[in-house]
Formats: structure tokens, sequence, C-alpha cells
């Protein structure tokens, strides 16, 4: 590429036609982005201002890259794919001989960041400092024709500036969060340390309407713009967990993401008291009270509401914080969208269609059951049943459920208010949980007089969960006579569609899937590995998908069951009438792709004794 080219010259016509000799973008695709560039850019000022949040657009901001992909056009090469603006940034950097990066909030380097550059600056310019090495000073920028701005960055840190492009989007986005925080947190250090100055946060309201990012950068109380900045964040980073963890110098933010923990930042500790107590007033808890405290908090993402559970708990160095997001979204899902193979789905969605039984689902603590449950019971809601759910604590308020929150300390325990409920005309119930030999004597007895009953126990499989309704003083024959089925199940982590290749698996790991004679099979079966990339965050993972056991209690099973046999002998039973196990199910997403062998072995490993 010649060197003559400036700044100036990166233009939309530039962008285009390298697309198009590319292949990327066809002549028709060019010609109408030239056409209608300025009514494009025109549209994307106006959607900005509209919006009020986030980045608020000036017309010499705007980058060709942003208005070439806000057309939407179909990549000539993939009909199924879009032309966007990682697609087109990583062409450009190709063709321009730079480096293309997806930038990766969870791995910024905050602290290089704001004391590098100051915000006008990078906003201005469209430029991120990323990291240092060998010398170097790694720079993100938008234009890669920007000498002026690459000797201006070498004039200011008097070190070598080695550029990479990077969309515009997730340049600006990162700037807006990481000088945006940084600030809000840097000026609640300075004012709580001043004392008198410190923030007066009694906002009790239990709906909170988040402020969109260009107005947090205004907000004069810094702790609640910083909370709100981690919430956006969290929302951003399809985060399930928040976790802010105070240490003895400092406190650490941390984000669970598809499962794992991911350390997001570190605070001053002079600042992680009024962020706890930030968290305690938006969920109408106590900041007096000094002992473990449980909240919600409602709020909006976009058109949907969402709802966070707050925990708090102390600690030797002051209160943990959790930040539960419930996603309506995830939480609340069409029973196709699980994970159940086809013929599981079949059977678990007869046993819905039954007027009356117990259906126990189980698995650890974060295996998925309670969106098992409420998909379940959204599947069932219509306007001729009632469906009625007990729980502690309500994970998600549905309307089309009636919800009661089951509260020990108020008397009301799950047995108490099921006992309640079975006066209310019910015809579904959901049971948070079986805890105690009470709940399960209510929960079946629900079921034999015509109920039908979905509810969870701590088992580790589904022929388990006959012994646990045994142990908790249920008669055999009743158990026999109310169940209709138990659904163990796990979550594992999806291969990553965008970097996900084959890879031959080795004779160890077909002995393990159980294939008979693995040597002969070793290298030849092929399994999906994610080689790890800019959107799975170089994990190789991308989202979450549940495996399944699933025991239909047939009149076998239901007359072993009801003579009292062992788990021993009902596992043997309901393995010659074809219960598949989660490790069985679990090889079969690998070889569909869906999962990686490793990720099947590690969430079922404790499987390995009972295969």
């Amino acid at each position: 590429m010649p060197r003559t080219y400036r700044a100036t010259d990166y233009t939309l016509e530039f962008v285009a036609d390298l697309l198009a000799r590319e292949g990327i973008l066809t002549d028709d695709a060019k010609r109408t982005a030239f056409a209608r560039e300025n009514v494009q850019r025109a549209r994307l000022l106006r959607d900005s201002t509209a919006r009020g949040g986030g980045r608020a657009l000036r017309r010499a901001e705007l980058s060709p890259v942003e208005v070439l992909a806000s057309f939407e056009f179909p990549d000539a090469r993939r009909d199924s794919e879009l032309v966007d603006e990682d697609k087109v940034t990583a062409a450009v950097a190709t063709a321009v001989g730079l480096g293309y990066r997806k930038i990766d909030p969870l791995k910024l380097d905050a602290a290089l960041i704001t004391r590098t550059l100051s915000r006008p600056f990078a906003r201005k310019h469209a430029v991120l400092p990323l990291e240092r090495r060998n010398g170097a000073l790694i720079v993100a920028a938008a234009n890669p024709f920007d000498r002026e701005l690459f000797e201006n960055l070498r004039g200011l840190t008097g070190a070598d500036i080695e550029p990479v492009l990077a969309s515009p989007s997730d340049i600006h986005r990162a700037i807006a969060e990481v000088y945006g925080f940084r600030q809000q947190i840097s000026d609640a250090k300075v004012q709580l340390e001043g004392g008198p100055g410190a923030p007066d946060v009694t906002n009790l309201e239990q709906f909170v309407n988040l402020s969109g990012i260009d107005a947090l950068e205004a907000s004069s109380e810094p702790v609640i713009a910083a909370v709100e900045y981690l919430l956006h964040y969290a929302f951003e980073q399809r985060a399930s967990d928040i976790h802010i963890e105070p240490r003895r110098e400092e406190s650490i933010i941390r984000m669970r993401i598809d499962g794992v923990l991911h350390p997001v930042h570190r605070i001053p500790k002079t600042v992680h008291g009024a962020i706890a107590n930030r968290f305690k007033i938006m969920s109408r808890l106590d900041i007096a009270l000094k002992r473990p405290q449980d909240g919600r908090i409602r709020t909006a993402r976009g058109d949907a509401e969402m709802e966070l559970r707050v925990s708090t708990i102390p600690t030797t160095f002051g209160d943990k914080v959790v930040v539960r997001v419930l996603d309506p979204t995830v939480l609340v899902r069409d029973l196709s969208e699980l994970g159940f193979l086809s013929d599981e789905r079949d059977v678990f969605e007869r046993w819905l269609l039954r007027p009356h039984g117990l259906v126990v689902v189980t698995g650890p603590t974060g295996s998925g059951k309670t969106t098992t449950l409420y998909s379940a019971l959204q599947a069932l809601t219509s306007p001729e049943v009632n469906v009625v759910t007990i729980e502690d604590p309500i994970e998600m308020v549905h309307e089309e459920f009636n919800q009661i929150a089951a509260n020990p300390k108020t008397g009301t325990s799950f047995a108490e208010a099921l006992r309640h409920v079975l006066r209310q005309d019910p015809d579904v119930i959901m049971v948070g949980e079986i805890r105690d030999a009470e709940t399960a004597t209510q929960a079946v007895q629900a079921a034999l007089t015509g109920h039908m009953v979905l509810t969870t126990l701590h088992t580790s499989d589904t022929v388990s969960a006959v012994a646990r309704l045994r142990d908790l003083g249920v008669p055999s024959f009743l158990v026999a006579a109310t169940l209709t089925g138990v659904v163990a199940q796990r979550l594992v982590r999806q291969v990553c569609p965008s970097c996900a290749g084959d890879v031959p698996l080795t004779a160890d790991e077909v002995h393990a899937l159980g294939v008979p004679h693995p040597e002969d099979h070793a290298g030849k079966l092929l399994a999906r590995r994610g080689q790890g990339c800019a959107k799975c965050r170089y994990t190789g993972y991308w989202g979450r998908s549940g495996i399944f056991e699933i025991l239909p209690v047939n009149a076998r099973l239901r007359h072993l069951v009801a003579e009292g046999a062992t788990p021993e002998v009902l596992q043997r039973t309901a393995r010659q009438d074809g219960l598949r196990s989660l490790r069985e199910h679990a090889v079969r997403k690998v070889a569909s792709g869906v999962t990686s062998f490793e990720e099947a072995m590690r969430a079922t490993a404790d499987m390995e004794a009972n295969p």
C-alpha cells in the first residue's frame, strides 16, 4: 500500500473499493453505499442524538467503517453473514499491512490507558493504548493513515508506536467505560476522603432507571455513576454475576461470564464501602445493618426489564456484594433452546401434558435447574391454567405466574406456603426446592390430589432422587404413585462458532468417551474445539447449553420403587429400559460439535463411577 496516503484519504469510497476488490462487497452494494452515504451519515447522527446514551456522534467523528457497516450489507462470500465493523476493519488491516485487534474489555490495562492519554485526546482521535511490548506502545486506532497522530503519540509517550486497527465502536466504547469508571472511582475517593462532601445516595425507588453513558459523565455523584458504569459493563459482557470483594489494601471486582469468573477492576479500599452501600440502597437494604442481607433491583436494558438479585455478607475486610443478573431472555426460554436432544424433549413435554404428577429436576447449584423449571412453566402457562410458584428467593418476577416468596424467618416455610397454595385452586405448582420432610410430604400429597408439581432436589443423578425422597420420609408406595419423571442436568460451555475447528481424538480420549476398541478409532474420530478468538475472549467457548439425564418412571420402575428396591437395582433396570446417562448425553454433544471433549469430561466428572 503506498505511503502517500493521508488521514483524509480514509474515506467510504476507499473502504468500499477495497472490500469490493476482496469480494466481500458486491458492486451493487458499493454503488448503494456511494449514493446513500450522506443520508446514512445523517441517520446515524440522528439516531445517536435520539438515544441519548452511549457515544454522542459528531459528523466529523463518523468513520467510513461505521457508515459502511450501518448499511448491513450481506457478505458476498457468505450470505448468512453481514458486513459489520469487525469484518470491514479486519479487511482494511490486512490490505494496509497492519495488525487487527478485537478489543477485549476484560483485558484492557485501565491504568496504562488513563496514564498515557487524556480522555478528550483519545476520543477526538479514536485511539486507545493497549499494551507496552519490547519498548513499544501498541495502540488501537480507527484510521490507519493518521501518521500525524502516530507522530504526536511518539512525542507524547517517548516510545515507538505500533498501531493496530480496531473497530471505531469498540474503541469508543472502551474509552467511555475505562475513562468513565476510573474517573468516577477517582472522584469518589477524593470525595469520601474529604468527609463532609460524601454523596447523598438516598434514592429508595425499587425501579432503578440507569443513565446513558453520556449522562454518567456529567453526573455529580461519582459513586452513583461508578455503580451504573459497572452495571452497563456487566450487561454488555453478558455477565451472570458481579462480585465486589474487599481485600486488605483494595477491592476486586470480578464478573462471571459463561460460568467462569474474570477479574475486571481494582478499586481503592476507601471507595468500597460507598459502592456496597449504593447497591444496598438500590436494593432497599439497611446500610446500617452488619449482617447478611438479600435484596432486589429492577431495571431496564433497552426495551426489556431485567432483575438483579443482591446479596451482601460481612467479611474480614468489609461487606462482600454479589449481584446476580437475571436476564429474562436467558432465564425463560423455549424448551427447544435448553439443550435437550429431540427424543428427550419429547419425553419431557409429554410429562408436562399430564394433568397431575411430580416432576423433579436435580443437579448442583448453578446447573440451570431454575431455567428448566421457568421454561417448563412458561410452556404450561395459558389463560386456562393457574400456575403458582413457591420460591426462596423469587428468582425473577414473571407476571404470568403467581409467585410466592417462602421465608422461614416469617414462619412461611415451603411446606406452610404449599399448604395455603392448595386452597388457591392451583393447576400447576412449582416448589423451588424440597429441603425437608414436611415439604416433601406436602409436595407428594399435592401431586396425589390432582395437581402437577414441579420441584428440585440436590442429587447427582436421576435415580438418587428416588432415594432422597425416601430419606425425607416419603413412603415408597407414595413415591411410586406420584413420580412422573426425573431430570438430572449440568451446564457445558458451547464451542465458539467463530473459531471452532475439527481436532482428532487420541486413544485415551476415545477410551474416556466409552467407545469400544479405542485404539482402532484414535486419530479418526473428530471433535470440535474453539481455537480462541476475539469474540470468545480466546477461551474457545461462547454461551452454555444443558446436558440431561431423563428418567421416565414406567410401569416396571414404578413397581420396583413401590417395593423399595435399592438405587442399584433401579439404576440397572433404568439402563435396561434405555436410560442415557449425563456422560452419554455429553458424548453426543461432543459428537455433534456443540461442546468440546474437555468440557464434556469436566461437566460429568462426578459421573465417572456411574457412567
